[in-house]
């Protein structure tokens, strides 16, 4: 197809081929080692900034300057009842025969903060004819001495330990004291004793040394029936399909699959919101009633459901499209989606999977944005669709790197290339490189368990950005 000229450049970019592959295209791709597959987690893409951090970097203490350069010729630790003088001095860079550094002293009492077990650190300095004598007045938090878990006879303490996130040792925090109740109530209500209760014994006072947990478990609940009313629509059946959770079947199952979770019935009755909500129904709501059996161990649910009315499809318009090829008509043509039928989420994800790759990313639109917005009229179950089209620019394949990770000798780049099915100077067809993927994926050269590294990706570049090395 000629270019347009509506389009005054046309840009290349690279791919990155991850077995490791990259030319605003990067793919990437790890190599299946002789030995079977191998690799370590990675570390928590985010960690939440504490409220000491915070403080810290708002202010901090002052120390003066005047005394860098200085040996230190001792550090002193004054105070302390609980934690080790050793302890304190190796979370501390601040030492002996070691030139005396303001900054680092600062960094030395952020970190001893950031253990949270003194509630205040004081440096005092003495001047001597050969160096400086540092001086770390403390004052301790509450150490935890024993964690203590009574009345548990369903959950053993190993496990309960494991979700409390309190141990021997930690600060006394009437904070994390709480948290730590929620987070095993949480764990009960997993295991279907929503009748679980907590009470905090020791540990949530001032001067607390231990922390004691009085637990009372209950019963393991279990669900007998599950019911739908007000389902006008969709039949019990239907519905009972879309939820997670199970019921006895009768007696049939009664010990199996069907434990009451408490957490999951919650999220049923938003499955079902969202799956209403799905086809168009749009004011649609649920709820559950849960109605127990007199001995306490099962409960039938109830879900109560308001359909409301569905939304019918009154108007569909295309804006932003300016490449002369892809004219309103002719995309319009191309939904599935058709007016005066009822709203349907799955179909007009397919229209803008359609439209995306059968259309624009065949032409090089590599990062083509298209958004639908339903929008509500004014007359009830009556709903107007616009697709929102960013083309952006056109795209010709630039410069192609294949990344190989692990132990890749008997691999060679051309397999990754013929694989890809594209070359430099043609334009990117979206669709093609998603077949590719699949390719790497299927042909059992590469790891695929994301456990184990990364699996086979083609990832595209802009021309500004530098590719992985």
């Amino acid at each position: 197809m000629l270019p347009n000229p509506r389009f005054k450049s046309f840009k290349s970019v690279g791919l990155v081929l991850a077995a490791t592959v990259g030319c605003l295209l990067p793919i990437k791709c790890h190599a299946q080692g002789p030995g079977g597959p191998g690799g370590q987690a990675g570390a928590p893409a985010f960690v939440e900034e504490k409220l000491l951090d915070k403080m810290w970097e708002s202010g901090g203490p002052r120390l003066s300057g005047l005394r860098n350069g200085k040996v230190v010729k001792a550090v002193k630790i004054r105070g302390n009842q609980s934690v080790s003088p050793h302890k304190i001095e190796s979370l501390m860079q601040t030492r002996v025969n070691r030139v005396y550094d303001e900054r680092q002293l600062q960094a030395d009492l952020h970190q001893l903060y950031k253990t949270e077990l003194f509630r205040k650190v004081t440096p005092y300095f003495q001047e001597t004819r050969d160096g400086i004598i540092v001086t770390l007045d403390v004052v301790e938090n509450p150490i935890v001495t024993d964690v203590i878990f009574h009345g548990n006879t369903r959950l053993e303490d190993r496990m309960l330990d494991q979700h409390c996130g309190i141990s021997k040792g930690d600060p006394v925090n009437m904070f994390s004291v709480d948290m730590a109740k929620q987070r095993l109530i949480d764990l009960y209500h997993e295991k279907g004793m929503n009748q679980a209760s907590i009470r905090v014994r020791e540990g949530n006072e001032p001067g607390d040394r231990r922390v004691f947990f009085e637990i009372y478990e209950g019963p393991v609940e279990r669900i007998w029936s599950i019911n739908f009313v007000g389902n006008q629509f969709f039949s019990s059946s239907v519905l009972k399909t879309k939820i997670k959770s199970k019921s006895a079947r009768g007696g049939m199952t009664a010990y199996l699959f069907n434990v009451a979770k408490g957490q999951q019935i919650e999220e049923d009755a938003n499955i079902i919101v969202a799956f209403y909500r799905s086809l168009g129904f749009f004011q649609a709501r649920a709820d559950v009633i849960k109605k127990y059996h007199p001995s306490g161990n099962y409960l039938d649910l109830t879900f109560v459901v308001d359909e409301g009315v569905r939304s019918i499809i009154q108007d569909i318009s295309i804006v932003g499209n300016k490449y002369a090829p892809f004219t309103t008509e002719v995309l319009m043509k191309a939904l599935e989606t058709k007016v005066g039928e009822p709203f349907n989420l799955a179909r007009m994800q397919r229209d803008v999977r359609r439209l995306r790759n059968d259309y624009y990313g065949r032409e090089g639109f590599v990062f083509v944005d298209i958004v639908p917005s339903p929008t509500f009229l004014e007359d009830p179950g009556k709903i107007n669709l616009v697709f929102d089209i960013t083309e952006g620019d056109r795209y010709r394949a630039g410069e192609i790197n294949v990344q190989i990770q692990g132990d890749s000798s008997h691999t060679k780049q051309s397999v990754v290339m013929n694989m890809l099915g594209l070359r430099e100077g043609e334009w990117i067809d979206l669709a093609e490189l998603e077949k590719a993927e699949f390719r790497l994926n299927r042909s059992q050269i590469f790891e695929t368990n994301p456990a184990f590294g990364e699996p086979p990706s083609v990832t595209v570049r802009s021309p500004d950005q530098a590719f992985p090395r």
